[in-house]
């Protein structure tokens, strides 16, 4: 299943799509050639590879919720255990979308705060 979403980009002054690919053995977050996965293995933390998102984030400006990977797997798993259907993940994936916007939005936007963003 894919779920596709737009976040702003502060760094370019547009929106970027990002792509989450949920799959029963493994989850996937993009935007263009950049790429955070995460495997599932039983009983245990999924394992991450590629890009943290975080830094996939960053890299464009965009300030991320402090625990935005626990939430991602959180929905994962919930997905996974038939908690949430398609139709109900990807409404749960864009009210993420959301909240990261606003939180973006809300940077401070001085002088002195956009060397530091």
């Amino acid at each position: 299943m894919n779920v596709t979403f737009e976040l702003f980009s502060p760094r370019w002054g547009h929106n970027d799509t990002y792509t989450v690919e949920l799959e029963p053995d493994y989850m996937e977050i993009s935007m263009q050639a950049r790429t955070a996965r995460a495997e599932h293995r039983p009983n245990r933390d999924p394992e991450w590879s590629g890009e943290a998102i975080e830094d996939i984030l960053l890299n464009d400006s965009i300030a991320a919720p402090d625990d935005l990977k626990g939430m991602l797997e959180f929905l994962w798993r919930s997905w996974r255990n038939g908690e949430l259907s398609n139709e109900q993940a990807a409404v749960e994936i864009h009210a993420l979308a959301d909240w990261i916007n606003a939180i973006t939005a809300a940077k401070p936007r001085t002088d002195f705060w956009r060397v530091y963003f």
